[in-house]
């Protein structure tokens, strides 16, 4: 622990009436939620949505589905502006 954090333990400490112990225990416990929080490694996933069941998904996947026309009537309503 580094000097001013030593000094900011010590002056908690004094405030509340705990041993520097006691205060870093509470500190611990109380701060541990917002740091795993702040903190927590992505769970990979990007919607909350579950995966088809792999039948499913491999007979929906095997049906011809073309929806190209659809697709270029949406990308052609669009507005598009080139920066200068």
């Amino acid at each position: 622990m580094d000097a001013n954090l030593a000094r900011e333990v010590a002056r908690a400490a004094r405030e509340t009436g705990l041993t520097r112990a006691e205060l870093m225990r509470q500190a611990l416990a109380f701060g541990i939620p917002t740091v795993v929080e702040a903190l927590r490694k992505p769970s990979g996933r990007v919607t909350a949505v579950a995966p088809l069941p792999a039948k499913l998904a491999r007979a929906l996947y095997r049906l011809e589905d073309d929806d190209r026309p659809q697709t270029n009537g949406l990308m052609a309503a669009q507005r598009f502006e080139v920066a200068d």
